[in-house]
């Protein structure tokens, strides 16, 4: 299963990438093996050797260990939610980096640790971590096999990974493990090292690198580079994106709920800020609205994974909206569902900066809105129209509309126009 991870990775056209790249043997781009450099007294298969997990992962420092996407979420979404993040960054230069051993392995390290590269590295720990799977149980294991403390086990419990927080060292890997390997092997080993890594350019971590592996054991590529901004902190004080609004439309059946949402819709086509989730539902599909028509069956497989933020029950048919609308939100644009008035409490709690906008009408006018859907879509029925709408008018009294801040009172007893044009302005609002 695909693995994605988030590293530091130099800019391609660098001395530092080109030099990486040729000491681990391959180029994570393009794939290609590169030759590595002749150390002298030590046959090339030996450096080839001592280097092959590392150029399985290619020249990096981990900001995010690898990580699978969670459920209800694409590639897509993290190639969002990475471009916002990278605007808000801004560049950090490593100050000394050389080659010095790390445990038992040698690495490119700053001379000293760095607040500014722990802090970034913090926030792709925590900012991207919506999108992270559980690790699997041989994951975990595979990871413990290292002999970890009680502190790095809880950090592997709370982010899948246990060198996070204190535990975290800014390094770019050179060699596998050295403890086996002959003290001669090894001297010869660093010195080759510090000789070919000697730089007469700054190190900059300007940016982030996508990494993927497409298959359990396969080398790393480099998927796609996001620069940091240039002028990021002007505009982000905590260096993180200004997150999207999240508004929670809801109304009862004749209200005139999904005929404003069109009309809006319309009226926001060109605008890339807002999204509009599809909802998932167990009814087929109609050109009353443009849903994800799934089988009860489905619906309750696709649940139980894990790919819903939101469900509700509502006229035997049950409701979903899928998690990748979080991606949105994290990446700065604005989301507008079309929900229900029995969720708007577990919304507020799941969400507490949401936006309620409670639709409403005369009363008269909804039972003559319901009276006439029904008739449209209901013809020939036997008579079950009655029924149908005494259900409906039922539920409709069963919610009112609690007086809360959050929850707005839009009217929708006058013409479309009037009440698009004022459930625009809310929407648009800065």
């Amino acid at each position: 299963m695909t693995r994605y991870a988030l590293y530091y990775a130099p800019d391609q056209n660098s001395a530092w990438w080109a030099t990486g790249c040729r000491w681990l043997g391959r180029d994570p781009v393009t794939g290609q093996d590169l030759q590595q450099p002749l150390i002298e007294g030590m046959p090339p298969l030996v450096l080839q050797k001592l280097t092959g997990d590392a150029r399985r992962y290619g020249f990096h420092a981990t900001l995010k260990a690898p990580f699978r996407l969670a459920e209800g979420f694409r590639e897509e979404h993290l190639l969002h939610t990475l471009a916002a993040f990278c605007a808000a960054q801004t560049r950090i230069t490593v100050q000394g980096p050389a080659v010095l051993p790390m445990g038992d392995f040698l690495a490119l390290r700053a001379a000293e640790e760095s607040r500014d590269i722990h802090a970034l590295a913090m926030r792709c720990v925590s900012y991207f971590d919506f999108l992270r799977a559980p690790p699997s149980d041989a994951e975990l294991n595979r990871r413990r096999s290292n002999q970890l403390s009680q502190r790095q086990e809880q950090l592997l419990q709370r982010w899948g990974y246990p060198y996070t927080e204190e535990e975290y060292r800014f390094h770019m890997t050179l060699t596998d493990k050295l403890q086996d390997v002959d003290a001669d092997v090894g001297y010869r080993l660093r010195k080759a090292a510090e000789n070919f890594f000697r730089i007469d350019a700054p190190l900059l971590i300007n940016g982030i690198a996508l990494f993927r592996e497409d298959a359990p054991g396969a080398p790393f590529s480099l998927l796609r580079r996001f620069d940091f901004g240039l002028h990021a902190l002007e505009h982000h004080a905590r260096q993180l994106p200004t997150p999207g609004r999240l508004f929670f439309i809801v109304g009862p059946s004749g209200s005139g709920k999904d005929e404003l949402l069109n009309w809006v819709r319309q009226h926001l086509a060109e605008d890339k800020a807002m999204v509009f989730p599809q909802r998932t539902i167990t009814r087929p599909a109609s050109h009353a609205e443009e849903h994800e028509a799934v089988s009860s069956e489905q619906f309750w497989q696709l649940a139980s994974a894990g790919h819903f933020a939101m469900t509700w029950q509502s006229y035997d048919l049950c409701y979903g909206i899928r998690r990748s609308f979080e991606a949105e939100l994290k990446a700065g644009r604005d989301v507008v569902i079309s929900g229900s008035r029995e969720f708007v409490p577990r919304l507020i709690q799941a969400y507490p900066e949401a936006q309620v906008i409670w639709i409403e009408a005369d009363h008269a006018l909804i039972r003559q809105r319901i009276e006439a859907r029904l008739n449209l879509h209901e013809k020939g029925n036997n008579g079950n129209n009655g029924a149908a709408l005494l259900k409906r008018v039922q539920r409709n009294e069963q919610f009112s509309r609690p007086e809360l801040p959050e929850i707005i009172k839009l009217d929708n007893t006058g013409s479309l126009e009037t009440a698009g044009r004022r459930l625009l302005d809310i929407l648009t609002a800065s």
